[in-house]
């Protein structure tokens, strides 16, 4: 599924969401226990209700965490937020994370698995997002920046875009979109191509 079709999906459960909000009977299926392990659960009864012990909920049973959820809306929420999160992640250059890829695929040692990440050279990265894209943990997209952010910052900034695109001509074509609209000029935005972690 690309990017275009995520983001179509994310539209109509955002509007199943609105008519939801309308119906809230605090009623919930068991069904969501064959979707959602404990710690997924607990996530969604601190997403429902922030004022929950993360502690006190280790505590309770999968069907007593459901309780707590309380309502199917506060699921589909939850889902919209981790749909919106996955349509814009990025891979990270952490070491946990780094192990965990190379523990995952199971290949013979590699020497990145345990070279320190802060060690790493530009030939490292460039390797190491050559293995992730051979076993379709990511793939290159597209993405529209402020002037400001320089392609060698475009991991590093705190906001990331809201959007990511599947080829340049589709994020040009909304570049164009933003431009006409009048807020900004064609020297305020840059396209930058940038990793992106796939659903694999």
């Amino acid at each position: 599924m690309n990017l275009k079709e995520r983001k179509l999906i994310g539209h109509f459960l955002e509007m199943l969401q609105g008519r939801m909000e309308h119906k809230m009977v605090n009623r919930i299926s068991s069904v969501y226990l064959d979707y959602f392990d404990r710690k997924e659960l607990i996530e969604i009864v601190l997403w429902a209700n922030d004022a929950y012990d993360r502690n006190l909920l280790a505590e309770k049973t999968e069907e007593q965490l459901l309780e707590l959820i309380g309502d199917e809306m506060y699921v589909l929420s939850y889902t919209i937020y981790k749909w919106k999160e996955g349509i814009t992640a990025v891979p990270k250059l952490e070491q946990a994370e780094v192990h965990r890829f190379f523990d995952q695929i199971q290949i013979d040692p590699h020497y990145l698995r345990d070279k320190p990440v802060e060690e790493w050279d530009s030939y490292d990265t460039s390797n190491y997002y050559s293995i992730l894209v051979k076993h379709g943990k990511i793939k290159r997209v597209f993405a529209i920046f402020t002037a400001d952010v320089k392609s060698e910052d475009k991991y590093a900034v705190t906001t990331k875009p809201s959007y990511f695109f599947d080829t340049q001509e589709e994020a040009e074509k909304e570049l164009e979109n933003i431009i006409a609209e009048g807020q900004f000029t064609e020297k305020d935005l840059v396209i930058h191509s940038l990793w992106h972690l796939t659903q694999n």
